[in-house]
């Protein structure tokens, strides 16, 4: 009975170990997007409790404009710490309290902030922020120059190969249009595809993240093998 109670205590403790190992050793990554309009040239995290700074987790090469880059937080008791950042131009600014959780952060320019300011009136703080916890958004709009009704129309994540709704509907009219938005991350690259009430299909497999006209082509006005362009009607 002793040596079964002795046992089960040193089960106990192990998977105690083992649970504080797993509480440590839990991380969150923050996906930072420069929407700076300019190249960052300096990117920090600072720990609140201790006052440690981290390296320049940019390095030389900077992080360009439109540029995405991921940082890694480890967990602990009173988990925060400041993000700061200095741009070519000498922009610098920063946000005082960021918590563990995984989450995207955009980075301002000097003039969105502002904006902010001004839209956010006198007596509000926090439009003075330097940042956003959400991911850029990009709009296609794209309108149906294929002389027929578009019955299916579809956007294909590249990497995940996650199809969307169908964003045609009901049908998409000829000379009728639809925006579409596009979430920007790491890798981002997307499939437009439609077909039409006739039965014909067609796919432009390298859409980038960009606000942009696109307009579906018929088969008879293709120049190329591309059965879009991007030009508004």
């Amino acid at each position: 009975m002793k040596k079964t109670a002795v046992l089960l205590l040193a089960v106990s403790l192990l998977l105690a170990c083992a649970c504080a190992l797993a509480e440590t050793s839990e991380t969150c990554t923050y996906t930072v997007f420069n929407e700076t309009g300019e190249k960052i040239v300096g990117l920090y995290v600072t720990d609140n409790l201790t006052g440690e700074k981290s390296e320049n987790l940019v390095g030389e090469e900077g992080l360009a404009k439109g540029g995405i880059f991921e940082i890694n937080g480890t967990n602990k008791e009173g988990y925060e710490i400041t993000l700061s950042f200095v741009t070519e131009s000498g922009y610098e600014a920063a946000f005082e309290s960021l918590h563990f959780e995984t989450v995207p952060l955009t980075l301002f320019s000097r003039e969105k902030v502002a904006e902010n300011v001004a839209a956010a009136g006198p007596d509000a703080k926090s439009g003075a922020t330097p940042l956003s916890f959400f991911a850029p958004v990009c709009t296609y709009t794209v309108h149906n120059v294929t002389g027929e009704t578009v019955t299916e129309l579809y956007i294909t994540d590249n990497l995940t190969g996650e199809k969307s709704e169908n964003y045609a509907g009901v049908g998409l009219a000829d000379g009728a249009s639809v925006a579409i938005n596009g979430t920007n991350k790491a890798g981002y690259a997307v499939t437009l595809s439609f077909k039409t009430e006739s039965g014909y299909e067609a796919a432009f497999p390298t859409l980038h993240f960009e606000t942009v006209p696109i307009s579906l082509l018929s088969a008879d006005a293709l120049t190329g093998a591309t059965p879009i362009s991007f030009k508004a009607p």
